[in-house]
Formats: C-alpha cells, structure tokens, sequence
C-alpha cells in the first residue's frame, strides 16, 4: 500500500483541497503504480469532493511525469491514469466526473482516448451533459453514433451546441457544415474567435485542415487594454488554441510558445506534416499582442 496516498485521501476525506505539486507518490520519476491502484480504488466509492480532488491528483501526477511538460506542454498521457480517470473516474455523475471529464477532454491526446472510448459512451448513455457530448466529440468512438443520434433527436438537446459538435465527429456532415461556414465566413478577428472554437471541439479532418489554413489569418481582436490607443492580439493565437485542444502533446502549438515569426513557422510546418495544409499567399506579418496607438486629433 502506499502510505503517502493514503495519506491524501485521507486529506481529502477532512476537508482539505489538492494543493499540487504532488508529492511522495512517485517511483523512479512516474507515478508510483501502487499508488495509482490504490487512488483509483478510492475513486470509484469516495463522495464527490473526496473524488474530485484525488482526480486533480492524479492528473498532477501525470503531468509532472510527462516530458513534454519542460517544453512547455499541459498533457495527460499516461497510461493507467488515463485509463483510471476513463473507468472509476466517470462512473459516478458527480464532482468527481465533471473534473475527469475535464481532464480527458482538455489534456489526453485523441490516440489516448481511443482507447477509453467505451467508457466514454458509457457516461454519455448513463447520464448526458453538454461535456459528455464533447469528451465523446474528442474521442470519437465509433460505438456512439448510435447514442448521440438517439440523443440528439430528443427535444432537450435538439438545438444543443455541444451535442451538434458530437454528431458532427462521428460523422454528419449536416451538423459539421455549419460550423465550417462561420469560420470560412468569418470576418472579423472576434468573428473569428467565435467560429474556430466548434472547429476544435469537433476535430473532424475537415475542420482541422480549416484551422491549419486560418493559421495565416491577418485578422487581430482588440482587448481590453490600460495604456493609450488600443491593445490587440493576433487571431492566430485562437487558431492554436483550438489546434492544440487535439494535439496537446505538441509544443509548437501552444500559444504562450509564440515568441517570434519563427515559432509560427514552426506550427505551420506541423500542419502541412500532419493535416496535409498548403500554403500559398505569404504569411502576415508577426505579431502576437501589441499596443496601437490612438489617432491624433483632428484640429
């Protein structure tokens, strides 16, 4: 048994919250297998505060074991955790499945879910939110199709952003439609913004390929800013958000590693590799965020 997970449950069984890093519950730099039995045992029967921080636990775990952690990467790979936050971790609609439905959703890469599909049909069968239809829309199991066209024929999630944005990964192409128009459509960098969200959520071929092209967007938002003039942000910062949402293991995707014209290039080059994009009008000029002044007045 390990003692030091003990000791967190028994934390958490007091009241007291996650506080990471986490400690004392490795071996050899991964988490310890022990301990992983041991918090996934405690998952599937604690009350939903007691689940909800032992899941925050172990996705830390999993975080500060992972490599591409020092590149700069916010990712959930490993397996047994994964595969615990899939079975134990979703199996009670609580707290607890809210933050692994988080986890899987935001931090697993798609091979990774893959193979927790069928508990991911599951919680959506046994009990449907607007995140179930997205962590099944990120995973994609063939097996719920059947669940998500039966559900989605129901009044209550008929006109349901996030049950449209599942039936649209596994395959309608009615549904995905929609979602590609407002972002090909999109004229303003916060039209923008808007749009390429669905498209990540989603993550069909067509939709990926999409958001790798809008990576050459010209488009910027204004933001709320404390300096004279205006502050604004380059809409490709979205663009990576919603590229990243499907490859969390990719460093160059992440916008806080934009730092020079370069690392566009770099993010570019993983969607001609990956997504078959083709560039052919030059990219704009760099930018990220900055400050434009105001207008001098007219006398």
């Amino acid at each position: 048994m390990s003692t030091s997970a003990q000791d967190y449950i028994d934390a958490f069984r007091r009241g007291e919250d996650f506080a990471p890093p986490a400690k004392n519950v490795f071996a050899n730099g991964q988490p310890d297998e022990s301990a992983v039995k041991l918090l996934g045992e405690a998952l599937a029967k604690e009350s939903p505060n007691v689940r909800e921080n032992i899941v925050k636990l172990l996705v830390d775990m999993a975080r500060q074991a992972d490599p591409l952690t020092a590149k700069g990467a916010d990712v959930v790979r490993h397996r047994r955790i994964v595969e615990v936050l899939a079975g134990p971790g979703l199996a009670q609609a609580d707290l607890g499945r809210d933050a692994a439905m988080e986890a899987l959703r935001k931090l697993v890469p798609h091979p990774d879910l893959s193979r927790v599909g069928e508990q991911i049909t599951m919680a959506l069968d046994k009990a449907p939110t607007e995140d179930a239809f997205l962590l099944v829309a990120k995973a994609k199991p063939p097996a719920a199709k059947a669940t998500v066209e039966r559900l989605i024929a129901l009044p209550r999630w008929q006109n349901v952003q996030a049950a449209r944005i599942a039936n649209a990964a596994l395959g309608s192409t009615a549904s995905e439609e929609p979602f590609l128009r407002a972002a090909a459509d999109a004229k303003t960098g916060q039209a923008l913004a808007v749009a390429v969200g669905p498209l990540g959520l989603m993550g069909t071929q067509r939709s990926l390929r999409l958001l790798g092209e809008l990576l050459r967007t010209p488009l910027t938002i204004e933001i709320a800013g404390h300096m004279p003039g205006k502050s604004i942000k380059s809409a490709r910062l979205d663009v990576l958000d919603a590229l990243l949402y499907n490859f969390p293991d990719q460093p160059v995707l992440y916008p806080n590693n934009i730092n020079r014209d370069e690392d566009y290039r770099a993010a570019e080059r993983f969607c001609t590799e990956t997504l078959g994009v083709r560039y052919l009008a030059p990219p704009p000029p760099y930018l990220k965020y900055a400050n434009v002044p105001p207008e001098p007045v007219q006398r």
